[in-house]
């Protein structure tokens, strides 16, 4: 790799050329943001900008527990951290920019990491957005503010800000905000902005995709493994329901948001676990308050209120509630293609080698990123073709709205429980409707 200067309309930015011929832009601040306080964008640079190096993540559990330590380690660890060494802070509001060397109009797709709004990071292993570089896209990957630090909701800081809680959603809509009035000086087109969210990551782009905030910003939408309106998972709900359990927190730092603030990190941490239970994440989630989320989803959904834009679904066979989730994913493409908005969804059966853990909760990420690279798994010949399958899918996803093409040229829209979903096995790829899926044996 060697470093290379680009003149922006921000000022001189300091980048990778890197072997393959794709550029990367790493640690770009988007914005700055005091605790529990809104994201205030960061437009201009008072000298050159360092982006050879990524940004630092939002504090976040393992910030203070070594993964590496713990018997037995974390699953997610081992599949996508170990060996790898991360920064943690509160000044966390960077973004991660990979372009074609001479990119030039080129359509851009923003990736959401998940983590259930309490972890993750926009540079983790499987996240790295070279093949989509390599395929003419760029690609986008941020950080933003997390678990107490993200979505603690609070009266005193209502009274403050006139609204509190969904930090971490208002960071994400700053870094949409700042690629739409930046990705130009990249070689992007700002018009052609899809989203891309996985597990709490397609939680937010579900709610991007109803914001009045930010459906102006996005041309498409995928979200995998946690996308579509849920009563049981995913439910939001309203900002007061969580004042008293979230009160809970700050009881043990101060009286006052001043005080509050004075506290460390590790501080907040240390009550944040003490009342943390089964319900944390029904409350340090998005919340609906009145701007961002301006009401309940499900009936800004029955209202036609959703970004008609192309929308493409995915679920995982071992995923988390997967029937429920698939459920959720498939109800979605419903009740949008009733407006004319084309949804596609496909269904991820393949079991990844190296262990027993199957199609589990996030495995797709190493095809639909496509970063093998940086993968510890024996992967196979045929998961490198469900891999450039996948890439290429995407790619046309965020090119046309339609992921047809060679050797996918039969998928259409969901439009009822008869609709075909494209099934991703051990050995095929298939269409099946939505009740063989259930009784298919590649899909139990």
């Amino acid at each position: 790799m060697k470093i290379i200067r680009k003149k922006t309309s921000m000022g001189i930015i300091r980048g990778l050329l890197m072997e393959d011929m794709t550029c990367q832009f790493r640690g770009i601040r988007y914005a700055t943001a005091e605790r529990w306080k809104y994201p205030v964008p960061v437009d201009q640079w008072s000298s050159e900008y360092d982006a050879t190096e990524f940004g630092a993540a939002c504090y976040q559990n393992r910030s203070f527990r070594d993964e590496a330590s713990q018997d037995p380690r974390p699953f997610y660890y081992k599949e996508f951290r170990e060996h790898e060494t991360y920064r943690y802070s509160e000044d966390c509001l960077f973004l991660n920019i990979y372009t074609p060397k001479n990119a030039d109009h080129a359509d851009v797709l923003l990736y959401i990491h998940g983590g259930a709004f309490m972890g993750g990071c926009g540079n983790e292993k499987h996240m790295d957005g070279t093949e989509y570089a390599k395929r003419g896209i760029i690609f986008v990957s941020i950080n933003y503010r997390l678990g107490p630090l993200g979505f603690l909701c609070d009266r005193q800081l209502t009274e403050e800000s006139g609204h509190s809680g969904n930090y971490g959603l208002y960071d994400q809509l700053a870094a949409i905000q700042w690629v739409y009035r930046h990705i130009a000086d990249f070689g992007g087109n700002p018009e052609k902005i899809t989203l891309f969210g996985q597990s709490a990551g397609a939680m937010s782009t579900q709610q991007h995709v109803l914001s009045p905030l930010t459906k102006p910003y996005i041309h498409g939408a995928y979200m995998a493994s946690g996308g579509g309106i849920g009563e049981t998972f995913a439910k939001v709900t309203n900002i007061e329901d969580s004042y008293d359990y979230c009160a809970k927190v700050t009881a043990q730092l101060g009286a006052n948001p001043n005080e509050w603030r004075q506290k460390s990190v590790e501080e907040i941490y240390d009550a944040f676990w003490k009342f943390s239970d089964r319900e944390v994440l029904n409350h340090f989630c998005p919340h609906i308050d009145g701007l961002l989320i301006p009401k309940d989803p499900k009936k800004a959904l029955e209202q036609h209120q959703q970004a008609h834009i192309p929308y493409l679904m995915s679920t995982n066979a071992d995923d988390m509630l997967p029937d429920v989730l698939h459920e959720m994913a498939f109800q979605w493409c419903e009740d949008v293609q009733k407006d004319g908005d084309p949804a596609y969804c496909f269904r991820f059966n393949r079991h990844l080698p190296g262990d027993d853990a199957g199609a589990f909760h996030s495995a797709e990420l190493w095809y639909t990123i496509g970063a093998f690279k940086n993968c510890w798994r024996p992967m196979n010949e045929w998961d490198r073709k469900i891999r450039e399958v996948l890439l290429a899918v995407i790619t046309r996803f965020v090119h046309t709205g339609n992921p047809n093409g060679v050797p996918i040229q039969t998928w259409q829209p969901v439009t009822s429980d008869d609709a075909r979903l494209l099934v991703i096995t051990d050995d095929s790829f298939k269409f099946l409707s939505k009740s063989d899926i259930s009784s298919d044996t590649h899909a139990a």
